[in-house]
């Protein structure tokens, strides 16, 4: 059978590609979190994963503002974290996505 056999479907026990995605995924915030980020600030974070960040480098900014903001985190205080760190908002001139 060709890997494409024209029923529109695939194989769910077939190994993934690097460039296929299972679909969209949301990080669901801890109880600790919960009560650190202001709502925008956690929206801004969701945004960022799904349009620059990949998993494993929102987890790092989740835990680098976690670990360096004191109190509620608002998204001033992310934004200007994130600046600091290398990241631009996205579609921004000159937008990067390197971590420090």
């Amino acid at each position: 059978m060709s890997e494409n056999s024209g029923d529109g479907g695939s194989d769910p026990t077939a190994p993934r590609t690097m460039g296929e995605r299972e679909g969209r995924t949301f990080r669901v915030p801890g109880p600790h979190e919960r009560a650190r980020f202001t709502p925008d600030a956690w929206g801004h974070l969701l945004r960022l994963g799904g349009e620059t960040l990949n998993p494993a480098e929102l987890e790092q900014v989740i835990e680098r503002a976690l670990a360096q903001l004191d109190g509620s985190i608002a998204l001033d205080d992310l934004k200007a974290l994130l600046e600091a760190v290398g990241i631009d908002e996205p579609g921004a001139p000159g937008s990067r996505r390197t971590i420090h």
